[in-house]
């Protein structure tokens, strides 16, 4: 039989490597926890952030619009465009403006619109320009003119023409 001495000391060594694992583990599966379910939502905001944006960008793509006529009221200062919605989803005018080519001169600004243009209709925009001198389309300075008219949706997209008074 084997004799064990009484005054020798046992070491303890494998039962405290145990419990300071089991600490550890512990600590570490509710940090990893938190960790993971933030990088889960985290992942799921961004992929709703991206359907949304993708969504957008096909719609700004499938938006066309055409100028039917502009006409620049003889006695006074109006213009009256006519646009049409040639596209496949509604769209909406933000701003208009108008330029007198030859000088560069800012007639007509207007933004916030919000004039809502159906599929495949067509709708008229009247506004007042600045005319600085007569306040008429047909003084001399403004009949020879060509002016820019430029229209912007509120997906972004920048639609133009050119025009003249009394020969559109």
């Amino acid at each position: 039989m084997f004799f064990f001495p009484k005054n020798r000391i046992v070491s303890r060594r494998g039962i405290s490597q145990i419990l300071g694992s089991l600490f550890m583990l512990a600590i570490v599966v509710p940090v990893g926890t938190v960790i993971l379910s933030q990088g889960l939502y985290e992942v799921a905001d961004f992929s709703r952030f991206l359907s949304i944006t993708k969504e957008q960008g096909i719609n700004s793509v499938q938006e066309d619009i055409i100028f039917e006529h502009v006409r620049f009221e003889p006695t006074g200062n109006q213009v009256t465009v006519s646009i049409r919605n040639i596209s496949t989803i509604t769209s909406s005018i933000d701003k208009i403006s108008i330029v007198k080519m030859d000088t560069q001169e800012l007639l007509v600004y207007q933004d916030n619109l919000a004039s809502s243009l159906p599929l495949k209709d067509d709708a008229d925009i009247t506004v007042n320009a600045n005319l600085a001198f007569s306040g008429q389309w047909d003084d001399s300075m403004y009949v020879d003119s060509d002016y820019k008219i430029s229209i912007t949706t509120i997906r972004g997209n920048f639609f133009d023409t050119i025009a003249r008074p009394f020969n559109t």
